[in-house]
């Protein structure tokens, strides 16, 4: 399958491709060689986005090839090989593929488009297990959780590990162990919530923490109840992004495919007009692991569906 030769070649480049690397430039190549081979002009922007056209193109179609550094072999690099093969099969369509740079540290190219098309849609894996779990292939994306990280801080006392009681320590990694499990508890249905960061001061193994720091990740579909978690919560936001409804491209050629709300953020975000579909991960969903896995029956599908899509929008 051409597809999966593809993918073979990006991920032979190196596991890590960071956004505007030697690695990610080199994918940018392959993947430029491609889309001639699809009959399409190519040419890149100020951010260096790589795009191949034809025509007078208004729909879009794309993802991003750099990753992360325990990275698969297929986030990101899916969307765009999934939309060369497209362009490919609508030989004489106007519509454009894009090759974003640097998604997993912003995202940084998408943002920096200065034209947007008409319509967007990204083909993407799920990164998670709701499609295996529902035994579908495919998934159609309503919509992209809104996101607010920050921080709570905790002050305390620096004292000897040893000779100082316990009844008269005053801890801060203690009193921030509950408030990680205070955190898990405020997130409700539709939301989640994520310490995934602590730095304790001074840091030492003989000292009580002084000071401790814990990032906080809230996120929710629904603007409300993200509100409302991040109230619940307490905490210092640094960054907030809202809820981003996705647009029905899909939906329209696949009407009976499982809705799925998008946690992470993509590309997508940062387009007007975009849509988004999912295709199944495997082995439980995980993702950003060389264990990233879809098969190719349903990358096939998947491909179909961004086919019809695209050759709906384009008429």
């Amino acid at each position: 399958m051409r597809i999966l030769d593809r993918l073979d070649e990006i991920y032979a480049i190196a596991q890590h491709r960071a956004g505007y690397s030697r690695e990610e430039d080199a994918a940018h190549e392959l993947a430029a060689a491609w889309m001639r081979e699809a009959g399409l002009e190519v040419f890149r922007d100020e951010a260096g986005n790589l795009f191949g056209k034809r025509g007078e193109a208004r729909v879009w179609s794309g993802s991003h090839l750099d990753s992360v550094p325990t990275a698969g072999k297929f986030d990101g690099a899916i969307g765009v090989v999934a939309a060369i093969e497209a362009a490919a099969r609508l030989r004489d369509a106007p519509l454009a593929v894009v090759a974003f740079r640097a998604e997993e540290t912003g995202p940084m190219g998408s943002r920096k488009i200065s034209s947007f098309p008409d319509a967007f849609l990204e083909l993407h894996i799920e990164q998670g297990p709701v499609l295996e779990s529902l035994g579908e292939p495919l998934g159609v994306v309503t919509a992209i959780a809104g996101q607010a990280r920050g921080h709570k801080v905790f002050e305390g006392r620096a004292d000897h590990a040893g000779t100082t009681p316990m009844a008269a320590r005053a801890d801060a990694l203690v009193e921030a162990a509950a408030f990680i499990l205070h955190v898990r508890d405020c997130a409700r249905e539709g939301t989640v919530a994520t310490v995934g960061a602590i730095r304790a001061e001074p840091n030492a193994t003989n000292v009580v923490p002084q000071k401790v720091t814990v990032s906080v990740d809230a996120r929710s579909a629904d603007a409300k109840l993200l509100d409302r978690l991040i109230g619940d919560i307490g905490f210092d936001v640094h960054w907030r992004s809202d809820p981003l409804p996705m647009g029905d491209a899909f939906a329209v050629v696949l009407p009976d495919a499982p809705r799925l709300v998008s946690g992470a953020g993509h590309d997508a975000m940062a387009v007007p007009n975009s849509s988004m579909l999912f295709v199944r991960s495997l082995n439980g969903g995980v993702s950003h692991h060389p264990d990233e896995l879809s098969s190719a029956e349903d990358i096939a599908l998947g491909v179909d569906a961004l086919t019809d899509a695209l050759g709906r929008l384009v008429g």
